[in-house]
């Protein structure tokens, strides 16, 4: 293997020439992710660094500059950038930090800063801890692979981090951000939790109604006849819910309820990692996976309060479900999820009155929330029906000329897309390979550090320019295959609505987005093409 040249490190030391006195820039940064290691805190950093500069006779402190919080992978940070006016002004030229980690965790930025900017500015950098000093001028060989470690570490700290987590889930010790609704973070430790007396007194009424044979929609509807705030207005109140707008209404909610009486935090048990995200997606673990640790904190319910409420649960949704199914074996669910009302924005739910095999759909806020929450709202099934045959027999025509319009229209678009795509591509590799030889032709001498400077930026630019323009692309073609195959699937859905005259559960489902009920018993029919239906059809 050719051994590889050395000049760059030689013209740091050409470059570069001792002087008198330094006035030095103590440079601190500290990630979120390193608040609580001792080595790395704000206060180690600086007593490091002093102690360093009360040894060093040649080296006067000017000014400490402090990025708090602030990532290590780029140099976009307030302190940095006022340290570096600071440099080019004069008033600084020397920059201590307590190691090359501090000053930054990108390899060719800091390659770039420490062995090229610094001495071309006849500023001395040194990293006390890693025993690096520009001075000496012996550091060119093991700086850049400190920096690519640093590099690797920014990448694998989120690893460490999870790591951390499922220990702390394995320990039974809390992780989520906020306490159950009945609990409270000790102040010593935010893992711990302790009983918050005012909630856990609401918790314990709601078990003990439950084992006396409520249903949740009961409880649900005794708290709101109450007026006792919902968990999120509770912490609100109490200034641990910091965003207003998520608040939503003051209204216990059936799910939440549910949620409570179902979760054996409350006999004093730890239950997490019902959760994971992948790919910046959150979802659901199975049940069997969750991780359960007993006894990690003080019951707001005994374990047969708990066990009793549990039972009388179950065997009143087992009843109502032999109910509902009683009551509608004869008729399909044409619009399942797709009612609702025009006032609350609740779903609207299926009842059949009496024998006549009449169905309707009812606004159930007055018996599920509060008798003040809603209006008396209803609507027949039979009307709806006959009103989304009635609309697509109106607009055959549109629904489907639009379908052919569509078919004609789309590989067009696509084909000019694909050809813009492939001239953006190349573009990039092109930008590419070039962005990388420019680091290179610095430290070779071959262009100037504010050539570098200026052609970085240029080509940083055009390259995030292209790439924006590349995820548009794609985008929009895949908006587009979506929509042709949803389109399709909704002109297969009219047609067959059309040619029986008559609606079925599968073409409802794909032929509505939803239905808004108002009061008056009219109603609003959103369909899932609104180009084809620009007004909305309101039937009094």
């Amino acid at each position: 293997m050719a051994r590889k040249s050395r000049k760059g490190t030689a013209m740091v030391s050409e470059v570069q020439k001792p002087v008198l006195v330094y006035y030095a820039a103590a440079y601190i940064r500290l990630s979120s992710d390193a608040k609580r290691k001792p080595g790395d805190s704000l206060e180690t950093q600086q007593d490091i660094i002093e102690n360093f500069i009360a040894a060093a006779p040649d080296i006067q402190l000017t000014e400490v500059y402090i990025d708090n919080q602030a990532t290590g992978t780029n140099f976009e940070r307030p302190a940095f950038q006022r340290m570096l006016a600071d440099v080019e002004s004069g008033r600084i030229n020397c920059i201590i930090v307590k190691d090359l980690s501090r000053f930054g965790r990108n390899a060719i930025d800091c390659g770039y800063y420490i062995e090229k900017q610094f001495p071309a500015l006849g500023v001395r950098f040194i990293a006390v801890t890693d025993t690096f000093d520009s001075l000496e001028g012996d550091g060119g060989i093991l700086l850049p692979l400190k920096n690519i470690i640093s590099e690797f570490y920014a990448l694998d700290i989120s690893r460490k981090c999870r790591s951390v987590q499922r220990q702390n889930i394995q320990d039974g010790r809390f992780v989520g951000r906020m306490a159950p609704y009945g609990y409270a973070k000790t102040p010593e430790d935010c893992r711990r939790l302790v009983v918050d007396g005012e909630a856990a007194a609401i918790v314990r009424r709601m078990f003990e109604l439950a084992a006396s044979g409520w249903s949740a929609g009961e409880i649900t509807r005794d708290l709101n006849e109450r007026k006792v705030l919902p968990p999120s207005h509770y912490k609100w109140e109490k200034g641990l819910f910091q965003s207003e707008k998520l608040l939503g209404k003051p209204f216990w909610q059936k799910r939440t309820v549910t949620d409570i009486l179902s979760d054996r935090v409350y006999v004093g048990d730890m239950v997490q990692g019902k959760t994971r995200t992948v790919n910046g997606k959150e979802l659901s673990v199975p049940r069997e996976e969750w991780v359960c640790v007993p006894n990690t904190h003080k019951a707001v319910v005994s374990h047969e309060l708990f066990d009793r409420a549990q039972e009388r649960l179950r065997c009143r949704s087992q009843r109502d479900k032999v109910t509902r199914r009683d009551a509608l074996a004869y008729s399909p669910h044409l619009f399942k999820g797709k009612v609702f009302c025009a006032h609350c924005g609740h779903p609207m739910h299926r009842h059949r009155q009496n024998k006549d095999g009449i169905y309707w759909y009812r606004c159930e806020s007055q018996w599920k929330i509060r008798k003040d929450a809603c209006y008396q709202v209803s609507v027949k099934e039979e009307e709806l029906k006959t009103e989304i045959v009635a609309l697509l027999r109106k607009h055959a025509e549109a629904i489907l000329g639009g379908y052919i319009h569509r078919e004609r229209m789309t590989p067009v678009k696509d084909a000019a897309a694909e050809t813009e795509l492939a001239e953006i591509n190349r573009e990039l590799a092109s930008s590419g390979y070039f962005l990388k030889s420019l680091y290179e032709n610095l430290v070779a001498g071959v262009i100037t550090s504010e050539e570098f400077s200026a052609l970085k930026a240029d080509y940083e630019g055009k390259i995030e320019a292209l790439s924006r323009r590349a995820d548009q692309l794609r985008a929009k073609r895949r908006e587009r295959r979506n929509e042709r195959e949803s389109y399709q699937d909704f002109a297969d859905a009219a047609s067959e609505a059309l040619a029986e005259h008559e609606l079925t559960t599968d073409t409802a489902q794909r032929l509505v987005e939803r239905i808004l009920v108002h009061r008056d018993k009219s109603f609003e029919i959103v369909f899932r093409f609104k180009d084809e239906f620009r007004e909305v059809k309101c039937v009094g």
